[in-house]
Parts: C-alpha cells; structure tokens; sequence
C-alpha cells in the first residue's frame, strides 16, 4: 500500500445548501502501509479555490470566491471533493490521493463504538458530539477548534489496535449508510484489503 496521503473533511449538514454540508474542520492525514505517521490540521478559514468559480447558488448568497467551507456546495460530492484537494493543494502545497468525509451521525457512530475517548481539557467523552462541540463553542472555542479537539482524541484512540479494527469496521458501516464518504470508492476497497491481510499476518 506504501504511503498515502488522506483529506479528510468534516462537514455540518446543518448548514442548508444542495450538497452534504458545510466544511468546518480539515485533516490531511499521513498513512504509511496503513499505519497514521502524521495528522496536519486545516482550517477552512479564508482558503479558497485559485481559479474555479462558485456555482450561481453559491454567488447568490453574496460569496465571490470558491472557499473550502463551500467546497461541498453542490449535490455532485465528487466534484465537490475534487474542488477541496484543489484548495488545500493551492494554499498547503499538500497533495492528497482520496478524500474521506464525515458528519457528526458518523462521528456519533464511532464514538459509540470506540469510546470513550480523552479529549484534552474535557476528559473522557463518549456520547452526541453535536452536544460536545456546542460546549465547547460555549467555552469560546470556534467550531474548528472543537471539531479538531474531538478528532484528534478519536485519531489518538486508535493506537490501540483492537480500537485501531473497531474503528475501520464502524467506517465500513457508515460508509454503507452514506453518512460517511470516501472519494474515489476504490480508496476504501484497497484499504480495507490491506488492513485485512495485516490482519491474517499479525
């Protein structure tokens, strides 16, 4: 499998518009055979996309330039994730071979499946992240700070490995259901082949 380099991107389906939802928090995610090396955070702030234009919809709510909070505007997600790589490749410099995005039922899910898990400052968590991270935003953290805060505690679960296979297993399920979607498919299939075989190895 060698080295990969996964966007992942968390969305707000609570914002309206005609795609998934709103981009509040940004991950490129370093794997190496498998393994996370390294987790770089990306707030969506003001980076937008160097050439692409917003569709009408987009313009008609006052916005002049394609901002990675919106890249997940249109009902075309593989598009809409074809225009986030763009953006954080422009203003990162990073390049990402599949994007994987999440909304807080997917969160939800996972919390439930691994948790608790330790959030620094919060203590252990296990239940509605929606909750968590509207307390958090009460505690005057933004939304990027606190959805950042709740994966980075997911993410550093997972070095335990059993959590490590539990976790993999929920992101099957989730991807099954829709609230979880990995850009392109054969990303997930090649994987979850490898972490398979590991698997029979270990």
């Amino acid at each position: 499998m060698g080295k990969k380099s996964v966007l992942l991107l968390c969305v707000d389906p609570s914002e309206p518009r005609p795609g998934i939802g709103a981009v509040d928090m940004a991950f490129i995610i370093k794997l190496d055979n498998g393994n996370i090396t390294d987790i770089k955070s990306i707030y969506p702030g003001q980076m937008a996309h160097p050439t692409a234009t917003p569709p009408p919809s987009l313009k008609a709510t006052g916005v002049d330039k394609w901002y990675l909070h919106d890249a997940l505007w249109e009902k075309d997600t593989e598009k809409g994730a074809k225009i986030a790589q763009e953006i954080v490749e422009y203003n990162t410099g990073e390049k990402t071979d599949a994007v994987v995005i999440v909304t807080p039922e997917a969160v939800d899910a996972i919390l439930a499946r691994i948790g608790p898990v330790y959030v620094e400052g919060e203590g252990y968590i296990s239940g509605n992240s929606i909750e968590f991270l509207r307390e958090e935003q009460k505690s005057g953290y933004s939304r990027g700070e606190a959805v950042k805060s709740l994966m980075k505690a997911l993410l550093n679960a997972t070095r335990d490995r059993d959590k490590y296979v539990s976790l993999v297993d929920e992101v099957v399920r989730q991807n099954a259901r829709g609230t979880i979607i990995v850009i392109p498919q054969h990303a997930l299939i090649e994987f979850l082949t490898y972490i398979g075989f590991e698997k029979l190895i270990q």
